[in-house]
């Protein structure tokens, strides 16, 4: 297969359009329309379903998009990694990150890292881990920060810290005037929780299961974003590491409770371990630990070290 057809491929799917496709890629629409025709007829196989709307890939399209992503990515890398010298690197490096997690890291790791590597870009995907680890299983990221992952041949864990987890709800709303709430408590409440597939729903079921009751989530939002602003409106409550809600706590919009027993979500980086790592990848991985060892040590980040 050709790889520049492929990557033709890859952007109908993501964008939905041979329209669309062909703006982001600055490609007449029958060169990319040509491209697929090809792939069709070397597979033997329709890979879109063209309605009024775009394209929605078939079976095979879908298939062909998930196998083909780690390829091209491999590619990209190779190229990355011939091309790269220690004085100045170039290309794009994919780091996957919870938003939480994302508010207290990115700032200072950004800016350092550009101090060693100005050429090299970043790529930032956010949102909870179900979705970090596939994007990084997908081979759409090269590195990922995520809760609570789970051994898995072929991928390097590196535990980084333990982050406390709090009741959130709309200011004035909490029904505890505690300085806590117990678990039991927090579990008869309406939550609004990221969906089964997510360490952080994994972690509560696992607690309301030691306890012998039930989660209550009356929705379920895979985005933090949407969730907070579910919370504002106070339609339900939610369990977040602080740097989920800071702003919002600060506007008083938001108030937290700590819960008791305390919960915690371990937080790990996590890399594939048989794909070489170029310079710049290598070194944003070192960078990612000791920035996360700094801030904790400094005080702006409420977390526990668990890497030494």
């Amino acid at each position: 297969m050709d790889a520049r057809a492929l990557r033709y491929f890859q952007a109908v799917v993501e964008f939905g359009s041979y329209s669309r496709a062909s703006e982001f890629l600055r490609i007449s629409q029958p060169a990319i329309s040509r491209q697929v025709d090809r792939l069709e007829h070397e597979l033997g196989k329709a890979l879109f379903v063209r309605n009024s709307l775009g394209a929605t890939p078939t079976d095979a399209g879908r298939l062909l998009f998930e196998r083909s992503q780690p390829i091209l990515r491999q590619l990209e890398d190779a190229k990355a990694e011939i091309k790269s010298t220690a004085a100045a690197s170039t290309g794009t490096i994919v780091i996957a990150i919870p938003p939480g997690v994302g508010h207290y890291l990115l700032p200072a790791l950004v800016e350092r890292y550009r101090v060693s590597f100005p050429n090299t870009s970043l790529k930032i995907l956010s949102g909870y881990s179900g979705f970090i680890h596939e994007a990084l299983v997908r081979g759409r990221a090269d590195v990922a920060c995520l809760h609570g992952p789970l051994p898995q041949k072929g991928f390097k864990v590196i535990p980084l810290l333990d982050e406390e987890v709090f009741l959130v709800g709309k200011r004035n709303t909490l029904p505890a005037r505690r300085a806590h709430i117990t678990t039991a408590e927090l579990l008869a409440l309406p939550l609004i929780l990221p969906s089964r597939q997510h360490t952080s729903r994994r972690i509560l079921e696992e607690r309301a299961f030691a306890l012998g009751m039930t989660v209550n989530a009356t929705m379920e939002v895979d985005d933090t974003s949407l969730i907070r602003t579910l919370l504002r409106k106070g339609l339900g409550f939610s369990v977040l590491s602080q740097g989920a809600f800071e702003n919002e706590i600060d506007r008083k919009e938001l108030e937290a409770r700590p819960i008791r027993p305390r919960m915690s979500w371990p937080l790990a980086m996590m890399t594939a371990s048989g794909r070489p790592r170029s310079e710049p990848l290598e070194a944003l991985m070192a960078t990612i630990r000791t920035t996360v060892r700094d801030l904790i040590t400094c005080g702006e980040w409420p977390a526990k070290l668990v890497d030494r």
